[in-house]
Order: C-alpha cells, then sequence, then structure tokens
C-alpha cells in the first residue's frame, strides 16, 4: 500500500511538473493539452476501456480542467502580488508571509486536483487497466520532459 502511494505521489509531481514546464518546452497550454487529450484517447482504446469508462474519464477531465483554470488564475495572482510586494522599498514580514502562504496554498489546490483527478479516472478502472495506464502516464511524462526532470521510474544514479 505505501508502494502504491509513493507511486502515485511521484506520478503527480512528475504531471505538476509537466504543468508547471510548459513554457521551457516551448509549447503552447492549448497545443500540449490537445497532444495529451489525443494521447489519452488513444490509451483508452490500448486499454480496451468501454464506452461507459471513456465518458465517465472525460467527465473526470473535464471537471478538472475547469476546476484548475481557476486555481491557476489564483495562483498566478497570488505570485503577481507577491513578486510586487517583494519589489516594494522596504517588504513588510507579514504582508510577505501572507502572500507566500497564499501562494503555496494555490500550488497545494492545484497539486490536490491532480490527486484527485488520478484518484478519480482509476477509480474507473480494472487494477490491470489502472497499471496500464499508470504505465502510459510515465511514458507521456518522460516523452515530454526528458531534460527537465529525473524519471521516478529510473534509481537515482550513486
Amino acid at each position: 500500500m505505501k508502494g502504491k502511494v509513493i507511486f502515485k505521489v511521484g506520478l503527480l509531481c512528475a504531471i505538476l511538473s509537466l504543468v508547471l514546464v510548459v513554457p521551457v518546452l516551448g509549447q503552447s497550454d492549448v497545443e500540449l493539452g490537445k497532444q495529451l487529450k489525443d494521447y489519452k484517447a488513444q490509451t483508452y482504446k490500448d486499454l480496451k476501456l468501454d464506452a461507459k469508462q471513456v465518458k465517465a474519464l472525460m467527465a473526470v477531465e473535464d471537471k478538472c480542467s475547469m476546476q484548475r483554470a481557476e486555481i491557476v488564475a489564483a495562483s498566478k495572482k497570488a505570485w503577481d502580488d507577491l513578486l510586487a510586494a517583494l519589489k516594494e522599498n522596504k517588504p513588510d514580514d507579514a504582508k510577505i508571509k501572507k502572500l507566500v502562504s497564499a501562494y503555496i496554498n494555490e500550488q497545494a489546490k492545484l497539486f490536490n486536483s491532480f490527486s484527485s483527478q488520478l484518484n478519480e479516472e482509476l477509480a474507473q478502472m480494472t487494477p490491470v487497466q489502472q497499471g496500464n495506464y499508470l504505465v502510459a502516464m510515465e511514458k507521456w511524462r518522460e516523452k515530454c520532459m526528458p531534460k527537465v526532470c529525473i524519471p521516478i521510474t529510473k534509481p537515482a544514479p550513486k
């Protein structure tokens, strides 16, 4: 059970990293989002998911995408507010502490949205489909971010 949780957290970190590194990849959010949707659609076919499963998964994706758009907007505002406060001649410690907390809270919401989405997606699948889905998503991450993150599926160098 502990290993399963660790793997999920690692996968979520990879997904979150992907979202935060999109500018580094030189792709727009829309372009990368479409590629991911296409990849997931193909993965659903490869996993032989039935129409009911696919419909449920697409509903989860749509719901979570809308929620994340709001979270990302709030996160950007919190970040901009923090940067502005840091540029003041004499930044106020209490204000900075509050702004740091606000930004961290928005980032936590973003992370939690990915965690919730993954849990909802996996709930629609059999254990074998779950395993194959996680493998497919890791392949996607490795393809999109080969030089940005250390793959979680490979041991660290000694």
